[in-house]
């Protein structure tokens, strides 16, 4: 067990240290990391500042974190790196609290405890995708999973109880969502035999003043933006475009079941089945034989009827064969629990803790959040450790038969918990071999990570504003993202007609599916090429994704539009203009001059080029480019 305890280590180890990486040398790709860093942004320009004209009340509800970004930006400029290892101890104070939470275990099973409680975290998907996001998703699990284990970290004596207020009012600060989550821990520490509900009570109120203080917070800001408390705290949840998206998703999420990732699935379902059978009194080696069947068949059946499938014969359906397999394996290790020690079982009320807290969490998440499962990161503590108690048996049991039978579970874990390894960031398969294609040395190509974070499309959109924007220029556009690189220079809307682009250098247009179907006519380039005040120029585009407008005259750049390269054979070119008009007009002096094969080739959105392919050789080249100026045309050999 002493073995296994230490690879579950090590690899957790080389699994953070993989988010480590990742963290310092990919810049924010997340949509909200950036238009909701604005907010951090301004604060580390204008500090000690926090209100401003473009934060909205959604960035005052969470400030623990984007304050604390603003604040370093303040301290040593403005680094993306700097906040993404910000995120990235957020999520190690998630680690650290959990395996001190999962210690609770009787000693010949604590160590392991701790070690698989924190292996199946970062097994968890949305952990792995957010670990060092820029969100606050991770940073709240990270203070309520804190607060619980201020409950139980010995040796605290009386900072005992003014800690667990302070963390609980910086898990309210953090993000709202993290009401519900307190509230069921304050329910599940209230719960337990009379001899102790003094104590208990005490800490309860600890926990209560610490939301009372957050409050306070939440009721200055809900004053200075005009609303009331419950109105601030709620912030319409469950109402207008989420609302309806959330009342589109429930049923298929909530069939679904793989709310912490499909190769959980089967383990959170065993949990639930497992404690819910404790919970009413059945011993442990029945509630096993109970819970195991109940559960694989709903993780079969459950995602099946979430498609709309209906009831089909199909698998369990994690991913790759080889994480089916290690599920499939690992489901069935779970029958080594029937044989597992009485000190290794969890007893009924430690069940009944962890539903009562994840309770109201989950009917929280499901009622208003349910179209995205991150936003159920303040259930994470309770749910990872519902899984670590209920699966520890196996383990146990594993080992009760035959120290070697314990590799069964433990390789399964194992293989599940480096599959997850492809989540970190998000980058998957592709992201990975793109991070190792250009060696050690393209990790510090800006351009490159830039290009892995972001994806093709936002990547090449900066890429194309760059060399078009200067200081003093400004830019109107619904793309909330730009702010976060050009923060006063950059308006977020949704301009309606030509007059509302008026007094703007430059104009980059959505054309993404979502912006489309709010407003179908503005999205169409077309729309814009009819304006005469100002008269726009398009300097880039990649159709279905963004075209970017310049009221000023554009500053030639090779590239965008979808246009192909240029062959790099031996050419000759005549000049590069601006727009197709001034190429086509010079091109009909040069062909009357007597050079017939010379044509316009486009070369970016504005940028053409009169040229001539076919040279064959650079001796024939230099030949007519001598001819061409003794003709009085300005002429060049380029290619080869």
């Amino acid at each position: 067990m002493a073995l296994t305890t230490w690879v579950f280590a090590c690899v957790g180890v080389v699994l953070l240290a993989l988010g480590l990486l990742v963290a310092v040398v990919l810049p924010y790709g997340a949509w909200d990391a950036m238009t909701l860093g604005v907010w951090s942004r301004l604060i580390g320009e204008h500090w000690p500042t926090f209100h401003f004209h473009y934060a909205q009340a959604s960035l005052y509800q969470r400030p623990l974190f984007y304050e604390l970004q603003g604040f370093v930006w303040y301290l040593f400029g403005f680094h993306v790196v700097l906040g993404r290892l910000l995120s990235y101890m957020f999520g190690l104070v998630l680690v650290a609290s959990i395996a001190v939470l999962a210690s609770r275990t009787a000693q010949p099973y604590r160590n392991l405890g701790m070690a698989l409680a924190v292996l199946l975290l970062l097994t968890v998907s949305y952990f792995e995708m957010y670990l060092a996001a820029g969100l606050t998703d991770v940073p709240v699990a990270a203070m309520i999973a804190l607060t619980a284990a201020l409950f139980v970290v010995p040796r605290l004596g009386r900072a005992r109880l003014p800690l667990v207020a302070l963390a609980a009012g910086l898990a309210m600060v953090t993000k709202p969502s993290a009401l519900p989550s307190l509230v069921g821990l304050g329910a599940a520490v209230l719960i337990g035999s009379r001899s102790g509900l003094r104590q208990r009570a005490y800490a309860c109120g600890a926990l209560a003043a610490g939301v009372a203080l957050s409050l306070i917070y939440d009721y200055s800001q809900a004053l200075y933006t005009h609303m009331t408390l419950i109105h601030f705290i709620k912030l319409d949840s469950g109402s207008g475009f989420y609302g309806s998206l959330a009342d589109q998703m429930r049923r298929g999420v909530l069939l679904d079941g793989s709310w912490l990732g499909s190769d959980l699935r089967v383990l959170l379902w065993f949990g639930f089945a497992y404690a819910l059978v404790r919970i009413v009194g059945v011993r442990h080696t029945l509630a096993v034989a109970i819970a195991l069947p109940v559960a694989a068949a709903w993780s079969w059946l459950g995602p099946h009827l979430a498609a709309g499938h209906g009831v089909r014969v199909g698998i369990l359906g994690t991913g790759t064969n080889t994480e089916e397999i290690a599920t499939l394996v690992l489901v069935g290790s779970i029958l080594f629990a029937l044989g597992s020690p009485d000190e290794a079982v969890p007893d009924r009320l430690r069940l009944a803790r962890l539903m009562i807290w994840a309770f109201p969490t989950l009917v929280s998440w499901g009622r208003y959040a349910v179209f995205d499962n991150r936003l159920l990161a303040p259930a994470w503590p309770p749910l990872i450790l519902l899984v670590t108690w209920t699966l520890l048996p196996a383990f146990a049991g594993a080992r009760r038969r035959s120290g070697w039978l314990i590799a069964v579970p433990a390789g399964a874990v194992l293989a599940l918990a480096l599959y997850a390894a492809y989540n970190i960031n998000g980058l998957g398969p592709s992201g990975w071999r793109q991070l190792r294609a250009g060696g050690i040395s393209a990790l510090s190509n800006a351009d490159a990570m830039r290009g892995i974070a972001l994806g093709g499309d936002f990547a090449n959109e900066l890429n194309a504003l760059a060399p078009q924007i200067g200081k003093k220029d400004t830019i109107i556009s619904y793309d909330g993202r730009l702010k976060f690189y050009y923060l006063d220079q950059v308006a977020v809307q949704m301009p309606l007609s030509c007059e509302q682009t008026h007094g703007y250098d430059i104009f980059v247009l959505l054309e993404d599916d979502e912006v489309r179907a709010l407003w179908p006519r503005q999205t169409d380039p077309t729309f814009w090429n009819r304006c005469t005040n100002p008269t726009w120029t398009k300097v880039d585009e990649r159709p279905g994704a963004y075209a970017i407008f310049l009221a000023g005259t554009p500053k030639p750049t090779a590239g965008g539009c979808d246009v192909s390269p240029p062959d790099q054979g031996l050419a000759i070119e005549f000049g590069r203009f601006r727009t197709a008009t001034d190429a086509n007009t010079a091109l009909q002096h040069i062909v009357a001059t007597g050079f017939s094969e010379a044509k316009v080739e486009q070369l970016g959105c504005a940028l053409y080029r009169i040229v001539e392919t076919g040279v064959p050789s650079k001796a024939v080249g230099e030949s007519i480019v001598a001819e061409a100026k003794s003709a009085g045309l300005t002429v060049k050999l380029v290619g080869g």
